[in-house]
C-alpha cells in the first residue's frame, strides 16, 4: 500500500507525462499491475485515459473526513474543467427524468380533435398531474431503464400514467390490476405467478417485465405498428386484427385513427400521445402544470429475500415504515415474502445502506455485503482483490457506470461465500 501512495504522490507532480510514463514503464507487467491517478491540477489538459486503464484502477482522492453526497463523476465533465490541488467536484446532480423522456420520444403526434382533447383536459387538470406524476417517482426510472435496454419506444414508459395513473393497489371491474392493468389470464401468459399471498399483476418488476413481453409481442404481430400494438394492448389482438380486416375490405386505411374500434379504445392512444406530447414540450407548461422531479437515477434497489419474511420486519431492518416498503412491494398481498424461492423485494436506494449495516438482515438475504468507507489510496481493483470479489461485481452491487472513487464515499461489498 505505501509503494502506491509514494507512487501516487509522484504522479501527481509530474502531471500526464508521468501519467503516460508510469503506463510506459508497465508495459511488460499484467494488467493488475497497471495504475491509474487524475492529477486534479492537469485534469484541463485533457490527459487520455483508456477504457482498459478506467476498470478499477483509479485511486481515491479527497479529504480524508469529506462526506460527498454522489457516487459517480462523468469523466467528460471533469476533462471540460480546470481544476487545482484544493478545488471541490460538485456532487452530480441527475438530470429531470421526465426531460430525459421527453427528448428521446419518437411517436408521432398527429394535431387531431381527441390528441387536442385530452391535451387540454391535462392542462386543465393540473392536480392530476401533480398527484400522479408524485406516485411514479419510485417506479419511473425502473421502468425507463427496462425499455431502454429493449430498445422500445420510451412512450410507453408513460403507459402506467394512463392504464392506473401510477397506482399500484389499483383494480379494475374488468379484474386487471397492478401499474399495467393486467388481467389474470393474460398474465399467466406472460410469465406472471399467483399464489397465496402472492400476486404478480402487482409485483412491479415482474409485472413490467411482463407488459414489456406482451407489447413486443403485439408489435411484432401487427408488422412493426406501434399504435396498432398499443391499441391491442387495451382491448385485445382479435378486436383490432377484425379492425384491421374490416377496413381492408371496405377498401379504406388500416392507419390506428380509421379503425373502428371501442370508444375506450379510440381514446386510449390518444391520451398516451397527448401525455407524451406535454412532456416532450413541458418547458411550455410549466406555468400551467406541476410535474414531480423525478431524478434520472435509481430511486429503488432490488434485494433477493430466499425465506418467508414479514416485510414489517425488513422495514425495521431498512429504518423504513412498513407502509412504505408494502407500498413498494404490493405484490406481497399477505405481507411476508414466500419461502422456498427466490424473493426480489424492492428498498428505496437511500435506505440500502442501513439495511445493509443491520447484520439481522443477513438472515434472510440471498446476496450479503459489507458497507466499506473508502479511504484516500484505495481503488475498486484493490478492494476486490482483498475481498476475494471482483471490480465487476462490486461496481454492479453500487450501479457504477465507471471506476472512479473518492474518499469518504460508502460502497457495498458482496461478502465472500
Amino acid at each position: 500500500m505505501q509503494w502506491l501512495l509514494i507512487l501516487f504522490f509522484t504522479l501527481i507532480v509530474s502531471g500526464c507525462q508521468g501519467l503516460q510514463s508510469v503506463d510506459t514503464a508497465n508495459s511488460n507487467h499484467s494488467e493488475s499491475e497497471d495504475l491509474i491517478v487524475i492529477n486534479t491540477s492537469e485534469l484541463g489538459r485533457k490527459c487520455p485515459i483508456s477504457h482498459q486503464q478506467q476498470e478499477g484502477f483509479f485511486i481515491a482522492t479527497g479529504k480524508r473526513n469529506s462526506q460527498p453526497t454522489y457516487e459517480h463523476i462523468d469523466l467528460k465533465y471533469l476533462n471540460s474543467q480546470t481544476f487545482n490541488s484544493t478545488t471541490t467536484i460538485p456532487p452530480h446532480s441527475a438530470p429531470d427524468l421526465w426531460n430525459v423522456m421527453g427528448e428521446s420520444f419518437s411517436l408521432p403526434v398527429p394535431n387531431n380533435k381527441r390528441i387536442r382533447y385530452y391535451r387540454n383536459w391535462f392542462v386543465d387538470n393540473p392536480l392530476h398531474i401533480k398527484t400522479v406524476s408524485k406516485r411514479a417517482e419510485p417506479f419511473l426510472y425502473l421502468m425507463y431503464e427496462e425499455v431502454q435496454k429493449r430498445g422500445l419506444p420510451t412512450e410507453i414508459v408513460l403507459l402506467p400514467f394512463i392504464e392506473s395513473s401510477f397506482d399500484q393497489f389499483a383494480h379494475s371491474n374488468k379484474g386487471a390490476s397492478g401499474l399495467w392493468q393486467i388481467t389474470a389470464p393474460t398474465g399467466k401468459s406472460f410469465g406472471l405467478e399467483y399464489w397465496q399471498g402472492y400476486d404478480g399483476r402487482r409485483d412491479v418488476i415482474a409485472s413490467t417485465h411482463a407488459a414489456l413481453d406482451l407489447l413486443e409481442y403485439l408489435h411484432d404481430k401487427f408488422n412493426g405498428n406501434w399504435l396498432h400494438a398499443i391499441a391491442a394492448y387495451n382491448t385485445g389482438e382479435a378486436r383490432v386484427r377484425n379492425a384491421i380486416k374490416s377496413n381492408k375490405k371496405k377498401g379504406i386505411s388500416t392507419d390506428f385513427w380509421y379503425l373502428e374500434l371501442p370508444k375506450e379504445t379510440r381514446l386510449y392512444v390518444p391520451k398516451l400521445l397527448a401525455m407524451a406530447d406535454i412532456v416532450k414540450h413541458k418547458q411550455e407548461y410549466q406555468y400551467q402544470l406541476d410535474f414531480a422531479m423525478i431524478p434520472a437515477s435509481p430511486a429503488v434497489t432490488k434485494v433477493t429475500v430466499n425465506n418467508r419474511v414479514r416485510l414489517k420486519q425488513i422495514a425495521k431492518h431498512a429504518d423504513i415504515s412498513s407502509k412504505q416498503l408494502y407500498a413498494l412491494n404490493p405484490g406481497y398481498t399477505a405481507g411476508y415474502t414466500l419461502k422456498n424461492r427466490d424473493n426480489i423485494v424492492l428498498l428505496p436506494k437511500n435506505n440500502i445502506e442501513a439495511f445493509y449495516n443491520n447484520i439481522d438482515s443477513r438472515l434472510y438475504v440471498r446476496h450479503k455485503y459489507f458497507i466499506h468507507k473508502i479511504r484516500i489510496g484505495e481503488s475498486l481493483s484493490e478492494l476486490a482483490h482483498n475481498n476475494n470479489t471482483t471490480v465487476s461485481r462490486i461496481k454492479q452491487a453500487n450501479e457504477m457506470s465507471n471506476s472512479f472513487i473518492i474518499a469518504g464515499q460508502r460502497l457495498l461489498i458482496p461478502l465472500i461465500d
